[in-house]
């Protein structure tokens, strides 16, 4: 495991941090080239980024004080982000709030770009899950077959891996297959994108060293709200639009 990535002096750069700085201007480039090919404004993404991505990160630390409010001795530890310690689904849902109010703001169409915000977002949360690996921030089950790295199957791999997969769908759909999804409203690939996410990452998490609530892991119930959530809309916009059509 390679926590600290490299030193200069005094100064560590730690891997986590630093594949998640690469990984929000990987997909936020993403973000930006879709935006401009939709001839969308773009004179205020940086801004909605780097908001969502910060108050994402006071989600994610949030929701792992409440979760984990038993790791803390001291109140004023749960500010100590350098000791790790964060809930990616509270990240989501404070991310997505916050870019959601800003579109609204500045009169947007809150799910078109949540349609190609998605796919940067699942790119950049691939290379995430790369530095959780690195640095030893996520463990799966102990074993012995081919797929195990370090005596544990490498959960924070298989999750970057079927990120970038159904990034790769989206895509795809987005920009060859545009007659077929041009079919659906506004938000469509947005929520293929949550469910195909959520639908994989409740798969990984059997194998995923976590505390077990009744027979799912906190991760686990996350994504079944989610997931179940999202085929909702999904079936209620598509049923709708054939209705009207």
């Amino acid at each position: 495991m390679y926590p600290i990535l490299f030193s200069l002096g005094q100064v560590n750069f730690y891997t986590h941090g630093l594949l998640i700085a690469i990984g929000c201007l990987i997909g936020g480039y993403f973000i930006y080239a879709l935006a401009r090919k939709e001839q969308l404004p773009t004179n205020f993404l940086f801004d909605l980024l780097v908001l969502s991505l910060l108050l994402g990160i006071v989600g994610a630390r949030l929701a792992y004080v409440i979760a984990y409010y038993y790791q803390f001795g001291n109140w004023h530890e749960m500010f100590f982000l350098w000791y790790g310690g964060l809930v990616s689904f509270g990240g989501l849902i404070f991310g997505f709030l916050t870019a959601g109010l800003i579109l609204k703001r500045k009169q947007q169409n809150i799910l078109h770009w949540f349609d190609l915000g998605v796919i940067g977002l699942l790119i950049g949360w691939a290379f995430g899950r790369i530095g959780c690996f690195l640095s030893g921030d996520v463990f799966g089950i102990e074993s012995t077959s081919r797929l195990s790295i370090w005596g544990t199957l490498p959960v924070a791999l298989f999750e970057a891996i079927w990120s970038l997969m159904v990034a790769g769908i989206l895509f795809y759909l987005y920009t060859v297959k545009r007659n077929f999804i041009n079919q659906f409203p506004n938000g469509f690939i947005f929520y293929l994108g949550l469910a195909l996410y959520t639908l994989g990452r409740f798969l990984i998490d059997f194998f995923r060293q976590e505390d077990v609530f009744y027979i799912l892991k906190g991760g686990q119930i996350a994504s079944l709200v989610i997931f179940v959530s999202a085929v909702l809309i999904l079936i209620f916009k598509y049923f709708r639009r054939k209705n009207y059509a």
